[in-house]
């Protein structure tokens, strides 16, 4: 007999992969700079070039802030490159000098153009200082976290 590969349009808009990683860690953070959020990564590799990247993350999340005009930033990383840049994708601001608590959710739908494989990390930073930051705890020292999850799933093309 002979075996007969199918082809790729058959594979049209299904998922054919999807890894997922989850933590019950939470991260204070008052860098102007994006830094990791604890050790949420996955790491997925494309089967063709045209397949696009599906990225699903959601976390709790609390800004802490003495000060007006702070925002705590959330974004998505494939590698070193911020893939979520337009906006503030997932963003919590405080305008009034209050807390603010609140849930984060980003989804995003990747181009990635590669067969390579690629890291996918979520990452926070304030635009200023003055800002703590909480991530995946309602917490303001980040203790009793809750779940956090980041899903990748490659979609056929």
């Amino acid at each position: 007999g002979s075996t007969t590969l199918a082809s790729a349009a058959d594979n049209a808009g299904k998922v054919l992969q999807c890894i997922s990683f989850t933590q019950a860690t939470g991260t204070a953070t008052s860098s102007t700079s994006y830094g990791n959020y604890g050790s949420m990564l996955v790491t997925i590799t494309p089967s063709a070039t045209t397949s696009k990247i599906l990225v699903l993350h959601s976390a709790p999340a609390t800004a802490y802030t003495d000060n007006n005009s702070n925002i705590g930033q959330v974004a998505i990383f494939r590698d070193s490159t911020n893939i979520t840049t337009s906006g503030h994708n997932s963003s919590f601001a405080t305008y009034d000098g209050t807390d603010r608590h609140n849930g984060s959710a980003i989804i995003f739908l990747d181009s990635p153009s590669s067969t390579s494989a690629l890291e996918y990390r979520v990452k926070l930073k304030v635009d200023n200082a003055s800002l703590q930051f909480v991530y995946g705890s309602h917490y303001s020292n980040g203790s009793q976290p809750d779940q956090s999850t980041l899903t990748c799933m490659e979609i056929g093309a």
